[in-house]
C-alpha cells in the first residue's frame, strides 16, 4: 500500500488514502499507518466494504482489543464488537442508543482507559449523527500560565454515571433540532418510567469505584502534555473544594472545545475512523429517530494515565 494523508481540519484529523480494510496491513504499511495516526490523532478511511472480521483485523494493527465493560450490546457473532444503534426490532434496541453524547475521552472511569477507539459506519443516517473531535494538545497549549499552574499535578475524580437522556454534545444545535431532541427525550423518559428492569447502563451507574485521573496527561507515545477530560463523568478534583473544582472543570471543558477548533466528521457509508483517547476529546451528536444508524465499535487496551 502507498499511504497518504489529507487533513480533515486545520487543527486535528486526516483522511488516510490507500488503505483497503479487506486486505491485511503488515510490516512497513502498519508502521506508516501508526505514524500517521499519532501525528494526526484522528484518522478516517472512507467508504470501506468491510465486514466485522475485516474491521477487527484492522483494529489489531493498533494493539490488543479489549472487551467493553457492559456486554449487553455485543455483536452476536463477533463479541469484541460493541454495537451502537438507534434501530429497534420488535420494540427492543439492537445496540446502545444515545451513547457518548458529551465531550469526553473514553472509559476514564476505569484504571486503564482505552488507548484508542475505532468506529465503523455500517448504516449511517442521511441527516444527523456527526461525531465531533477536539485536540487536547492544542487545548493545553492555549491555557494561560496561571491555569496551567493550577491544574498541573492535579487529579480529577471520575465517576461512571448514566447519561442516556443527553442527546447531543454539540453546542450549536439548531432550533429545529432542539425541538426534535425534546420530543425524543419525552418519549425515552416515558419508556424509562414504564420499564420494570433497569437498563444495562442504569444497572452500572454509580456502581463503579471513583477513579482519579490526571487533569494534564503526558502522552505515552509522543511525550506531549494534553488536557485529559470527561465533561459528564468528572465530579470534582482531589483535594479541592467542590465549589471551586466544579466551575474549574466546566471552564476547562468549554475552553478545550471552542467551535472554531472542532473537527465535525460527517459519516458516509462504510467509513472507519480511529482516534487517540490520550490526546482527543470527542462527542456524539443527535441522530433523528427516523434516521437509522448502526455503528460497530472497538477499543484498544491502554495504560494507567500519568
Amino acid at each position: 500500500m502507498t499511504l497518504s494523508a489529507a487533513p480533515l481540519s486545520p487543527h486535528i484529523g486526516a483522511e488516510i488514502i490507500g488503505v483497503d480494510l479487506s486486505k491485511p496491513i503488515t510490516g512497513a504499511d502498519s508502521a506508516a499507518l501508526l505514524e500517521l495516526f499519532w501525528r494526526h490523532q484522528v484518522i478516517a478511511i472512507r467508504g470501506q466494504e468491510a465486514g466485522p472480521a475485516d474491521f477487527i483485523r484492522f483494529a489489531e494493527a493498533f494493539g490488543t482489543i479489549e472487551p467493553f465493560f457492559i456486554s449487553a450490546f455485543n455483536h452476536p457473532e463477533f463479541s469484541q464488537i460493541y454495537v451502537l444503534s438507534n434501530v429497534r426490532r420488535d420494540g427492543k434496541p439492537i445496540g446502545r442508543d444515545g451513547a457518548g453524547t458529551h465531550w469526553h475521552s473514553d472509559s476514564t472511569f476505569v484504571e486503564k482507559p482505552s488507548s484508542l477507539t475505532l468506529l465503523h459506519g455500517v448504516t449511517v443516517p442521511a441527516r444527523g449523527g456527526d461525531t465531533l473531535f477536539a485536540n487536547m494538545y492544542d487545548a493545553y497549549d492555549r491555557l494561560d500560565d496561571a491555569t496551567k499552574a493550577a491544574i498541573d499535578g492535579r487529579r480529577a475524580i471520575h465517576r461512571y454515571q448514566r447519561k442516556e437522556f443527553v442527546f447531543s454534545g454539540d453546542r450549536a444545535v439548531s432550533a429545529i433540532e432542539q425541538t426534535e431532541i425534546d420530543v425524543l427525550k419525552r418519549a425515552r423518559l416515558a419508556e424509562d418510567a414504564a420499564r420494570v428492569a433497569a437498563s444495562p447502563t442504569e444497572a452500572r451507574s454509580n456502581k463503579e469505584p471513583d477513579r482519579l485521573q490526571p487533569l494534564v496527561r503526558t502522552h505515552p507515545v509522543t511525550g506531549r502534555k494534553a488536557l485529559y477530560l470527561n465533561a459528564e463523568m468528572m465530579v470534582g478534583i482531589e483535594g479541592m473544594a467542590e465549589e471551586i473544582a466544579v466551575p474549574l472543570l466546566q471552564r476547562l471543558c468549554e475552553a478545550a472545545t471552542p467551535q472554531d477548533r472542532i473537527l465535525r466528521f460527517a459519516w458516509r457509508p462504510g467509513d472507519v475512523i480511529a482516534w487517540d483517547n490520550a490526546s482527543v476529546l470527542h462527542t456524539a451528536t443527535f441522530t433523528p429517530p427516523d434516521q437509522p444508524r448502526v455503528m460497530h465499535r472497538l477499543t484498544i487496551e491502554g495504560d494507567v494515565p500519568f
